[in-house]
């Protein structure tokens, strides 16, 4: 492939992320991660012969609000036990050409909430990590 110094990159400045379809900007950054956990089929030879379909683990993920009153705003949104409430995270990045490409989270829940709050110039921000049940890439489904 040719280089092209006619194009842009991706970046995160350019990134629109929802929450259950309301759109939060005092986020500094996102992480999520889904495995499919494989077993190997042997049989009279030490080589694996073939790997079984497997089985789609739990998503792992985090969100890093940078303003520790829009990510509040946020958790108090989920209702009286935040730990049970399902939401929907929807994250489209798009560079200047106007192409995108989107992540989407399926059945989204917290698994915990963490905070590093320190005295000093910066904001006071809020990590969330969750937990999802599948992921679409520019929508297709990651495991069916």
């Amino acid at each position: 492939m040719a280089v092209d110094y006619e194009n842009y990159a991706f970046s995160f400045s350019h990134a629109i992320i929802k929450l259950n379809e309301k759109q939060y900007t005092a986020i500094s950054a996102i992480s999520f991660s889904q495995d499919v956990e494989r077993s190997a089929v042997y049989g009279t030879d030490r080589k694996p012969l073939k790997r079984s379909a497997g089985q789609l683990s739990l998503g792992e993920g985090s969100i890093t609000f940078s303003d520790l009153e829009e990510g509040m705003a946020f958790y108090s949104a989920l209702g009286d036990d935040p730990s049970l409430a399902l939401f929907s995270c929807d994250v489209t990045f798009s560079n200047e050409n106007g192409d995108t490409r989107s992540f989407e989270l399926l059945s989204c829940a917290l698994s915990g909430i963490s905070g590093d709050f320190e005295q000093g110039a910066d904001a006071l921000g809020i990590e969330m990590p969750f937990s999802f049940m599948a992921i679409k890439v520019d929508n297709a489904e990651f495991a069916r």
